[in-house]
């Protein structure tokens, strides 16, 4: 299986929080991809921290936003936090960036990654 470079892998997580997916897509993705979940914990770590992607609770037909140092300690609990009902998303700013950035791959290697999940989780 391919291994997945740094910022594919941001690419790749950026995608399921500009759907609103659940966390345990997180899971089910990267798991078909052969990826550990140490390296997607330190991608959305990392995505929670600059701003770009933050975690939801959907409660009482609300969503509940996390405070990013609250997501980042979910995160860290990643075993748990798979298994959770949460949802990650885009916020304003990741929003901004899906529009303007690259994620330093070629629009052919995006949609080759979008395309080519063994876990069918991806709904594009």
């Amino acid at each position: 299986m391919e291994e997945l470079a740094s910022n594919e892998l941001q690419f790749l997580v950026a995608l399921l929080a500009s759907e609103e997916s659940e966390v345990n897509e997180l899971k089910t993705e990267f798991d078909a991809r052969g990826v550990e979940g140490e390296k997607v914990q330190v991608v959305l770590s990392g995505l929670i921290s600059d701003g770009t992607i933050g975690v939801t609770k959907y409660q009482n037909e609300e969503f509940h936003d996390y405070e990013k140092n609250e997501s980042l300690s979910l995160v860290k609990n990643w075993e748990d936090f798979v298994l959770t009902q949460l949802q990650i998303f885009l916020t304003d700013e990741g929003y901004k960036r899906w529009e303007i950035d690259d994620w330093g791959i070629t629009t052919k290697r995006a949609v080759s990654l979008m395309f080519s999940n063994q876990g069918n989780s991806i709904r594009v």
